[in-house]
Formats: C-alpha cells, sequence, structure tokens
C-alpha cells in the first residue's frame, strides 16, 4: 500500500495546494501515473524526482520535472548513529541487516 499512499497524498497535496514543487524519492514506476497527473492537473507545479542508490528508473525520470541521484556516500552521511538513546533513556538501535 505504501506506493498508492504516496500518489494519493502527492495527489491530496496538490489539491490543497500544499506545495509548488514536490520532492520525491522514488525509483518506482508505480509513481508514473500519479507524477503524470500533477503535471496534467496543475500546470504549474512540479513533481522533482531523487532515485536512491541503485534505482534510476528512466519511466519516472522522463515525467518527473528534474531528477537526480542520491548518492551512497551521501545516504550513508545522513544515517543517525547506530544507536540513539531517547531522553526517557530508551535505546534505539539500528538493524544489524542495515549496517
Amino acid at each position: 500500500m505504501t506506493d498508492v499512499n504516496i500518489a494519493v497524498t502527492l495527489l491530496e497535496d496538490a489539491f490543497t495546494d500544499k506545495y509548488d514543487m514536490a520532492f520525491l524519492i522514488t525509483g518506482d514506476s508505480d509513481l508514473v501515473p500519479p507524477i503524470n497527473a500533477v503535471h496534467r492537473l496543475f500546470p504549474l507545479k512540479r513533481v522533482f524526482v531523487a532515485f536512491p542508490p541503485n534505482r534510476f528508473n528512466v519511466s519516472v525520470k522522463n515525467v518527473a520535472k528534474g531528477s537526480m541521484t542520491i548518492g551512497r556516500k551521501k545516504l550513508k552521511d545522513a544515517q543517525f548513529p547506530d544507536t540513539v538513546v531517547k531522553q526517557d533513556g530508551f535505546i534505539l538501535s539500528k538493524p544489524q541487516s542495515w549496517q
């Protein structure tokens, strides 16, 4: 349901004028129809796409009003540390599979 939720929110936010440009992080071609719909129904709005590493998709790039690829180093540098201690002392740990 994630793709459907993203599509609904992208269109809902366009209809309620919550953005001029949406920044969508995806490589999933299931989002081509809602991106097209935004551009067709709202010619002044833009959907810009950032592709995660190894997720480049030509069909998504072709419908976006701009695109880029997020490099692995940028993604790694933007992550929280392996453990984060909340104010109440609860420790959040990064799953081993994310290491």
